[in-house]
C-alpha cells in the first residue's frame, strides 16, 4: 500500500503496520488511521502520519523516553475499547509542539497522550486530568545549554510557567517508565 502525502511523498507500507484509531485525535476527528515511523536515524522523536488525511503528521514522542518517574493509569473503560489485557502489549505516544523558531521551547501534551495495543494496532487518544497538556521537553536548566551547543542566543523570558499538576493514583492499568 501507500499514501501520497505531502510532507514526505510517496510512502510505502503494509496494512499490518497501520494504527487505527476510531475516534480520531484531538481536532481531528476525520483522521482514524496512522503510520508510525521514526523522524530520524537514532532520534526518540516519531512521525503519526495520517494514512486518510496525507497532509496531517504530528511529532510524537513516548514520553517515557523523557520523564522517568512519569506513571498513569489506563482506565477499565479505555484498555477494555483497546484489548489490553497486559501492560507489555501498550506503546504510549505523546504530541509534540514546537514553536517556531524557538525548538527549546518544545513541549509535550501529558494530559492527552495516544495508546496504542501493539497486539492489535488499535489505538486511543486518552485525557489524563492530572498531568499537563503543555509539558516541556527540555527542562529550564538546561535551555542554555541547549541554545549554547546548538549556537543560538539566550531565550528573553517570556512568562512562561510551569503547569504540571500533581499525579494521583488511579485504578486500572498501569503504564509507567521501565527501570
Amino acid at each position: 500500500m501507500e499514501i501520497h502525502g505531502t510532507r514526505f511523498g510517496v510512502l510505502e507500507f503494509e496494512g499490518s503496520e497501520i494504527i487505527t484509531i476510531e475516534d480520531g485525535l484531538l481536532g481531528f476527528p476525520l483522521s482514524k488511521k496512522f503510520l508510525l515511523f521514526p523522524y530520524g536515524q537514532d532520534s526518540s522523536f516519531f512521525w503519526l502520519q495520517s494514512v486518510d488525511e496525507p497532509e496531517i503528521a504530528f511529532i510524537v514522542v513516548n514520553p517515557f523516553d523523557f520523564f522517568a518517574d512519569l506513571e498513569f493509569s489506563i482506565q477499565d473503560e479505555d484498555a477494555k475499547y483497546l484489548g489490553l489485557e497486559r501492560s507489555d502489549d501498550v506503546e504510549v505516544f505523546s504530541l509534540v509542539t514546537i514553536p517556531e523558531g524557538r525548538p527549546e521551547e518544545m513541549r509535550t501534551n501529558l494530559a492527552g497522550p495516544v495508546v496504542v495495543n501493539t497486539d492489535n494496532r488499535k489505538g486511543r487518544q486518552i485525557l489524563i486530568k492530572e498531568l499537563s497538556p503543555r509539558q516541556p521537553l527540555i527542562p529550564k536548566e538546561l535551555r542554555a545549554k541547549y541554545l549554547l551547543e546548538s549556537g543560538r542566543k539566550k531565550p528573553v523570558n517570556r512568562g512562561a510557567r510551569n503547569r504540571t499538576r500533581p499525579s494521583e493514583k488511579n485504578k486500572s492499568l498501569k503504564v509507567a517508565a521501565a527501570g
